[in-house]
């Protein structure tokens, strides 16, 4: 019995090596890849397994693979769990990110805009200095959502909005960027599939310095939950989740790979915020990480999980950020729940270069 564990865990150790390094290889070239990075928590989770499975059998030296394979990993823990000791630095300014869902346009999401009017109530009244939001809606003529209006007024002057696609009634979708901090330059990031997924940046004067934030929305997970949620269904749908978790992973490696190269031709600091629509166990992640620090690992606290929904496990929400900056502190701000997203807000400070 112990000879056949012994094998097992050297199998899983092998596999858990393979999955590793799929992170670092694009699904464009690879789709499996996308897959095969997705088993991490899992495989990481068994390898615990193991090394309890050895010290209860007293055979230590046997749970060495399964320890040597976790520290290995460790920066997989770190994009996983979160534990910060806070900072005594003082915070320069914050900056909100979220998907907004359309403020709830749809009336199978809310009555009587109800909901609508409670998202971009708190949207505008957020105390950040800088504001990115995902799946902005506008419409100038209407009362309600008349959403780039009614955040300039409260503390935000400066906007960028970046339309991709627009409604029978004159409302606009797309990204936008609020920011109390004069706009000198901005542009977009135009994906070779143009949709409603897409990526904007405006440079920033804060005080004598110049800060590049981008307000990024990648390609959809394109998820059915009541399909995962309930095993009947995922039985029947296994082939048709697979089609579509295949083309997302590609899509978003495309993106990401056009995102970064914009990133390794900017001149400031930056500030990344985003809808990666991909899980920390990603090629879209650890494109970004090998140039940016991540805010979550930086200074949260937990997990910190961003989507509200039954996959409610997921952290799909992140900001990264450049050398000559600090996160000193990380809040997912599940008091306003009523997109699919939860509100993430960052606290920065500046680094003199």
């Amino acid at each position: 019995m112990s000879n056949f564990f012994l094998r097992l865990n050297q199998i899983f150790t092998f596999l858990t090596l393979v999955c590793y390094v799929n992170v670092f290889i694009s699904p464009n070239d690879f789709w499996l890849a996308g897959f095969l990075a997705l088993l991490i928590p899992f495989l990481q989770f068994s390898h615990l397994f193991f090394i309890i499975f050895w010290i209860f059998l007293k055979n230590y030296w046997k749970s060495a693979y399964s320890v040597a394979i976790l520290l290995i990993g460790a920066v997989f823990f770190n994009a996983t769990f979160a534990l910060s000791f806070g900072s005594n630095e003082k915070t320069d300014f914050s900056v909100l990110s979220y998907n907004v869902r359309v403020f709830n346009l749809y009336d199978h999401l809310n009555q009587h805009f109800k909901s609508s009017q409670k998202m971009i109530d708190w949207a505008k009244n957020s105390s950040a200095e800088i504001k990115c939001f995902q799946e902005f809606y506008q419409q100038k003529d209407s009362k309600i959502f008349n959403t780039i209006q009614q955040i300039k007024e409260k503390g935000t002057p400066n906007v960028f909005f970046q339309k991709t696609v627009a409604n029978y009634i004159g409302g606009e979708f797309g990204l936008a960027i609020f920011s109390k901090f004069p706009i000198i330059n901005k542009g977009e990031i135009v994906f070779t599939n143009k949709s409603f997924n897409n990526a904007i940046f405006a440079d920033l004067l804060v005080g004598k310095d110049t800060i590049r934030v981008y307000n990024v929305h990648l390609q959809s997970m394109s998820i059915d939950e009541k399909s995962v949620a309930h095993t009947d269904s995922l039985q029947k749908n296994i082939w048709n989740l697979s089609r579509r978790l295949k083309k997302g992973f590609i899509a978003r490696a495309l993106q990401i790979d056009k995102i970064t190269e914009h990133i390794k031709n900017c001149p400031y600091r930056i500030i990344f915020c985003s809808d990666l629509n991909d899980l920390p166990y990603s090629y879209t992640y650890f494109s970004l990480k090998k140039l940016l620090k991540n805010a979550f690992e930086e200074s949260a606290n937990g997990f910190e999980f961003s989507y509200n929904g039954k996959l409610f496990f997921l952290r799909i929400d992140n900001q990264f950020f450049s050398e000559g900056l600090q996160a000193l502190h990380y809040e997912t701000q599940k008091e306003m729940h009523e997109s699919d997203h939860f509100p993430i807000k960052v606290d920065f400070s500046l680094e003199m270069p």
